[in-house]
Parts: C-alpha cells; structure tokens; sequence
C-alpha cells in the first residue's frame, strides 16, 4: 500500500521504433513494480512509455541530452531513458549505457544486452535509475586479472559534460554485442520478404520432385555429400544476397576496423539464418509434396528398392537445395531497399542510409 507522503518520481521511457519500442512496451509495469518494492529513493515511482521518434545526427546517433529538457517540460518526467538498438561507441569503445546525472538521463544500448529479453532491459533499467538517482558510485578500480575476465568496464566523459559510460569490454564482450546485434535484427523478417527468392527456390525444387534422374541422385548420394550440398546452397543463397542488395557494410570514423567486423559479421549471420529459415521451410513443402505426388510404388520402382520415408527425405533435401540455389537467381528480382529494411532494424536502416548518403557527399567533393 502506498503511503501518501511519499515523495513522487517520474521515468519517462523512449525507445527506437520496432523491437526497443516493443520491448519498452512490455516491461513499464514490472518496472515500476520493482522500483516501488526496491524503495528506491523512498519514493513512489511512476513509468511512462511515449512513442516520440527522436532524431539522429550526421553520425547515425541520437544524442538524447539535447532532448532531454524538451520532453521534461512537456511530460513533467523527472529522469529520462532512452533504448535504443543501434549499437553506441564512446572514446572508441562500444557501450551498454550513458548515463548523465547532470540531465538525469541516459541511454541504454539494446544490443550490448544480449538476446534482448525483459529481464535483461528491466535490469539495465534498474541499474541506471539507480546511479541517475545518486546511489553510491563504483568502488576502486578493480584488479588486473579481473578486469581482464570482465565484459563490462566504465569510461568517464573527456570533454567533461557529465557523462560517463558502461562500455563493453574484451572478445566476450564483443560476442555478446554481435549476438544482441543479429537477434535484434530479427532474421525471421527478411524471409517473407525474399518473395522472388521463395518463388524461384519452390519452382527449382518442384522440378527436382518431378525428375527422375534427381530421385536416382538423391538415392545414391551419401549423407554427408547430401549435407555439403545444402550447405554450399545456403552460403551461395547467403553470398548472394549480401552482395546484390548492397548489404555489406564500409565503416567510416572511429574504429572503423572494429565495426567492419562487428556489423558485418552481425549482417553475414542474419542473412543466413535468414536463408536456412528458407531452406528449412522448403524442404518441408517439397517433402509433403514429393509424399503426396510420388506413389510409394512407381518410387520403388524407379530405385530399384524397396522405398522407404528415407528415400523421400533424400529427395526432399536434394530438391531443396536445388532449389536453394535457384532462389539465388530469383532473389535479384526483389527490390534492394524492401530487402534492406527487412534485414535490419529501422534505426539500424536509417544510420546506414546516413552514413552512404555521407559517403557519396564525400565522393562529389572530390
């Protein structure tokens, strides 16, 4: 029960459209639950979500202290936060957070979370309300070997405008951020989005359930050839699709060796996730089909065999294969900007329109 004579403290949550909005949607009331049972401050806590898009800069980021008075005069919120799932580097280091107590704001960084899941975001949450709300600071700094182990670690602000950070530390670290990075982009979108792709791997893969000869190959075809097919179709689809829709990333600024591997590495594998989705769904349709279509009898009679399910399962994953590499060619009938936007998240889309935009400015300065 809360007690009237509480003093009242407002967090207002903005967060990136898409996934961060979703997420920041989902967790306000259990947030505010655990504020109030935390008694932090000894305060009665009140969180609101508002779905005010904020703009980015020249460099792709959202520097949230130029909002921050803004929306505290136009929501009465007494600290603000910011989630966002582009990834953010501070002094040349990725970062989970940026806290400024002079604004009582800050920026929590989605990917650097990991799989983004409530429990994690309602702990970041937690963990930057309480610093913004002037609990103790860090202790001293920690040894070597510890430091060394640990993912996380804390920059101070150089320029002295009262920021300081939580970045992200070591190869774990950066696996982690690449793992939030490919989860946030939500491979499982692009999918439906491959619709040229769909339709030339199902007519590719159709023709391999109607062709004779396919049936004998698949039958005589050992597992492992079998697996070294699919793949070698899934890496073709994968390259492809990478390199004619323009998603390959050139970094420019900062780090630009270390955010060539992270985003690209983070892109390579959405993709392919994304292709194998493809596949996995292929191979069933043909399955069920080639089960439907081909009688068991006239299948044993062309292999000369007794057929089994086993041999229906062979041809399925030959037939998906094929017909993997013909979604390849279908795939250059998608358009380029719909495949883009579904292989990112929508921040993640607009910075890297920012920075070709950027780029080919560069190049007509010359």
């Amino acid at each position: 029960m809360n007690k009237p004579d509480l003093p009242t403290r407002s967090v207002g949550l903005l967060a990136d459209p898409g996934i961060a909005q979703s997420l920041a949607d989902r967790v306000v009331e259990r947030l505010e639950e655990k504020l109030n049972e935390t008694h932090l401050d000894h305060a009665r806590w009140r969180v609101a979500v508002d779905s005010v898009t904020l703009p980015m800069n020249d460099s792709g980021e959202v520097i949230l202290n130029k909002h921050v008075s803004e929306m505290r005069e136009k929501f009465g919120w007494d600290f603000v936060i910011y989630l966002t799932d582009v990834p953010q580097y501070e002094q040349g280091r990725p970062v989970r957070s940026i806290i400024n107590t002079r604004f009582a704001a800050a920026t929590v960084v989605l990917p650097s979370l990991g799989p983004p899941r409530r429990r994690s975001v309602i702990k970041a949450f937690m963990e930057v309300l309480a610093e913004l709300n002037g609990s103790p600071k860090p202790g001293p700094e920690p040894a070597p070997l510890v430091k060394a182990l640990s993912v996380k670690g804390r920059l101070d602000d150089a320029n002295d405008a009262g920021d300081h950070c939580d970045s992200i530390e070591g190869l774990r670290g950066r696996i982690w951020l690449v793992m939030g990075m490919i989860l946030v982009n939500r491979p499982w979108r692009l999918v439906p989005r491959l619709s040229s792709a769909l339709a030339g791997a199902a007519a590719t893969g159709a023709f391999g359930v109607f062709y004779t000869s396919i049936w004998s190959m698949a039958d005589y075809l050992s597992p492992w050839r079998l697996g070294l097919i699919t793949v070698l179709s899934i890496l073709v689809l994968s390259t492809w699709l990478l390199f004619h829709n323009q998603l390959w990333e050139r970094p420019t600024g900062t780090r630009r060796k270390e955010k060539l591997l992270l985003y690209n590495v983070a892109t390579v594998f959405t993709v392919v996730l994304a292709a194998a989705a493809m596949y996995a769904l292929l191979f069933i349709a043909l399955l069920l089909g080639s089960l439907v279509i081909i009688d068991q009898a006239f299948l044993s009679f062309e292999l000369d065999h007794e057929a089994t399910i086993r041999e229906y399962l062979n041809l399925a994953w030959l037939a998906a294969s094929l017909g993997t590499l013909g979604g390849a060619i279908g795939s250059s009938f998608d358009e380029v900007q719909s495949v883009q936007r579904a292989t990112f998240s929508q921040r993640e889309y607009e910075r890297r329109n920012l920075e070709l935009d950027s780029s080919a400015d560069d190049l007509r300065d010359r």
